[in-house]
């Protein structure tokens, strides 16, 4: 095993196949790992999972911290390096998985507080990791991410905004969202093109029961936001034939507690407002069949 760097816990090659960009300023690691330990003290949390440990430099600090981590690591050469490290030095506080974050299901057997997540994930599959977070929130406490700047922005963009859209609505609807604090592309290697942006999520109630419905719902979106800039009249014509027995009034006075109008456009309904109109749509829908 080669030497580290002042923050690495072993060298390891960053592969741009893995979109991988390992943080390596100590002071930003610092303050990750205080806001992370001051939350599980808080919330008495004794278990955190790791998104992608990568050359173990946030691992080493959260491991200290005391708290036992399950690292889900996909790349063998940082699995190996971390087997050859940080497993030796804290034997009985880390657990290494080798496996793709994206086919991963937490133990629906877990005891206790719900673990937290924390992971500086790779820009290529940002989106992807954040709908995996979602999918799998009922079986966490608190999620952590170091993301891309623009993709923070999104996440807690306000409607009527240019940074406003479904992803937004998908995240707000599910999470109280933060932006705690900027990392400059040079805090990590190789030095990325782009700043990140460090997230807290704090999930929300499911508001679909039903995972069907709720994928019916981000179709629904996709549909708003394809058309984000026209008319609602406009935008939901074709689905004129679900409220045939509702007189076009009578539609759209059941919208005005939604801040709703025939004009207002998609991109200026709040996420709570949009998921009214669904269920406006849907009650319609059914009464009429």
């Amino acid at each position: 095993m080669k030497a580290s760097n002042s923050s690495q816990s072993f060298f390891l090659q960053a592969k741009k196949s893995l979109g991988q960009n390992f943080l390596k300023d100590t002071s930003v690691i610092d303050k990750i790992c205080s806001f992370i330990h001051d939350l599980c003290i808080k919330h008495k949390i004794n278990n955190i999972h790791e998104i992608g440990p990568g050359s173990g430099a946030l691992t080493r600090q959260l491991l200290h911290c005391g708290v036992p981590i399950l690292a889900i690591e996909k790349d063998k050469r940082a699995i190996e390096g971390l087997q050859e490290t940080l497993a030796v030095e804290f034997p009985d506080k880390l657990t290494l998985l080798e496996y793709d974050i994206l086919k991963y299901t937490p133990d629906v057997s877990l005891s206790g507080e719900l673990p937290f997540c924390v992971g500086n994930i790779p820009y290529y599959i940002t989106s992807d990791i954040l709908f995996w977070f979602t999918n799998h929130k009922s079986y966490y406490s608190h999620g952590v991410f170091l993301v891309q700047k623009e993709v923070a922005d999104r996440l807690v963009a306000k409607p009527g905004t240019k940074e406003y859209s479904r992803l937004s609505v998908k995240i707000q609807l599910n999470f109280d969202v933060k932006k705690l604090f900027l990392v400059p592309a040079s805090s990590f290697i190789p030095v990325p093109k782009v700043d990140s942006t460090f997230i807290h999520l704090v999930p929300k109630r499911a508001f679909f029961l039903v995972a069907e419905e709720e994928k019916k719902f981000e179709t629904f979106c996709a549909m708003l936001f394809s058309a984000r800039r026209k008319m609602l009249r406009r935008v939901l014509q074709a689905q004129r034939n679900q409220w045939d027995d509702l007189s076009e009034c009578a539609f759209w006075s059941k919208l005005k507690d939604f801040s709703i109008q025939e004009d207002t456009r998609p991109d200026a309904i709040s996420p709570e407002n949009i998921l009214g109109l669904y269920h406006t749509l849907q009650s319609v829908k059914v009464s009429s069949s």
